[in-house]
C-alpha cells in the first residue's frame, strides 16, 4: 500500500513540474521589449537643423544606421509576448543632410 501511495505521489509532483514549465495558456506570458521606444515627447524635440549628437542625446542610439545610407538613422521599437503575440511595433526615420544636420522625421507605422 505503502509502495502505490508512494508511485501515485511521484506521478502527481513530476505532473505539477511538467505542466509549470508548459506553455499554458493564461501563464507565464513574458513582455519582451526590443529595440528603441521614442515617445511623443522626445520626438517632439527633434527639429530640422539639429545636430546629429542633439539628437543622439535626446533619443539615444539607433538601431539601425544602414552602413549604404550613413545619413538615414533608424529607431526601431518591438513589444510581443513569449507566446509570439505583438503587441506593439513602432518605427522612426530621421534622416540628415549632408552638412549632418536633421532633414526630416518620419514615424513610419
Amino acid at each position: 500500500m505503502k509502495k502505490r501511495v508512494m508511485q501515485i505521489s511521484s506521478l502527481l509532483l513530476i505532473a505539477g513540474l511538467a505542466s509549470a514549465c508548459s506553455n499554458m495558456p493564461g501563464l507565464h506570458k513574458t513582455v519582451i521589449l526590443q529595440g528603441n521606444q521614442v515617445e511623443d515627447s522626445r520626438l517632439e524635440q527633434i527639429k530640422p537643423g539639429m545636430a546629429q549628437v542633439d539628437v543622439q542625446r535626446i533619443l539615444g542610439t539607433p538601431l539601425v544606421r544602414d552602413a549604404y545610407h550613413p545619413d538615414v538613422w533608424h529607431y526601431t521599437f518591438m513589444s510581443s509576448l513569449s507566446t509570439g503575440e505583438q503587441v506593439a511595433h513602432q518605427s522612426v526615420k530621421v534622416t540628415f543632410d549632408k552638412n549632418k544636420k536633421v532633414q526630416s522625421i518620419e514615424r513610419l507605422q
